[in-house]
């Protein structure tokens, strides 16, 4: 199973000198992967509900700003990771689909995969904000249907072989253009997120895995079954498919235990949590290189 680390570019420590030094001991400490979170617009008021928990859940006023901010946008800090790490994954956890252009977003995951040397592992979901697709001035409505559009359309401009590329679908008319650049990846790899049923069945259908946010190891295999199915259902190979899962930030043996029930419950990339913050945190991940990643390898 492999082993990685969410990118501190938002939140109260995030700064461009910790994120090299965070991103670097990462690397150097034996991780496997770096992953990087999505939010363009952090509103002072929503009415939307936060639904990756059990139960959706109200929001309060300047919760996101007062959880994220400063908030380094998502690709941008990835593409800066990429150029001074050389080995590790560069995730996305989750790119929101319906706040982002898709040609846009076909071209930067691209570069990104192209200046990395072939390191991305995308992550994608359709979102629960509606105040920041709408303060993106980008459409809401049917947004499950705009994601599955959103990826066929990624994967066509990725996938082309001849000189030019076009797509025509519901909402994307794309005329004969030049596909480049192409990724190294062909196509990178998109992991599915969400924890409702459609989204569940929507990575299984279309998704190269599906990944989830930190939950039970019990719910985890209960909605792991729900993807496998999907996958079934629709002619495909459910082994094939990738789990990225996580942890709590735990420590010590309890940090242990929670990956080997998450490597027992299948998962291939397991983002864990740190307890130290700041500074404090470089020590805790190679006391991680040390002690930890080496019994799962």
């Amino acid at each position: 199973m492999e082993i990685g680390l969410v990118i501190p570019h938002t939140g109260q420590f995030a700064s461009p000198d910790f994120v090299r030094s965070y991103c670097t001991t990462a690397e150097e400490s034996g991780f496997d992967g770096l992953w990087a979170v999505d939010h363009m617009v952090m509103p002072h008021h929503t009415d939307s509900k936060y639904t990756l928990g059990r139960q959706p859940a109200s929001i309060a006023d300047d919760a996101v700003s007062n959880l994220l901010s400063p908030n380094y946008e998502m690709h941008t800090t990835l593409a800066w990771v990429a150029g001074f790490t050389s080995r590790v994954k560069l995730g996305t956890c989750v790119a929101v689909l319906p706040i982002r252009n898709a040609v846009a977003n076909a071209r930067q995951v691209a570069t990104l995969d192209i200046y990395s040397g072939g390191r991305v592992l995308y992550g994608v979901g359709a979102g629960w904000l509606r105040e920041e697709a709408e303060a993106m001035n980008m459409p809401w409505d049917r947004r499950g249907r705009r994601a599955e559009e959103h990826i066929a359309l990624m994967r066509t401009l990725w996938g082309a072989e001849g000189d030019l590329v076009e797509f025509h679908g519901e909402f994307h008319d794309c005329p004969p253009m030049d596909p480049e650049p192409r990724p190294v990846q062909r196509p990178v790899p998109i992991v599915v997120g969400g924890h409702s049923d459609v989204a569940l069945e929507r990575a299984g259908r279309i998704g190269d895995g599906w990944i989830s946010a930190q939950m039970s190891p019990g719910r985890l295999a209960e909605h792991w079954a729900k993807v496998k199915d999907a996958a079934v259902g629709n002619d495909r190979d459910p082994d094939s498919l990738l789990l990225v899962s996580s942890t709590p930030p735990v420590e010590g043996n309890e940090r242990v235990d929670a990956l080997h029930e998450r490597a027992a419950g299948e998962v291939d990339h397991c983002i864990i949590g740190l307890r130290a913050t700041s500074d404090a945190a470089l020590d805790e991940i190679r006391q991680i290189g040390e002690e930890v990643l080496p019994l799962f390898r």
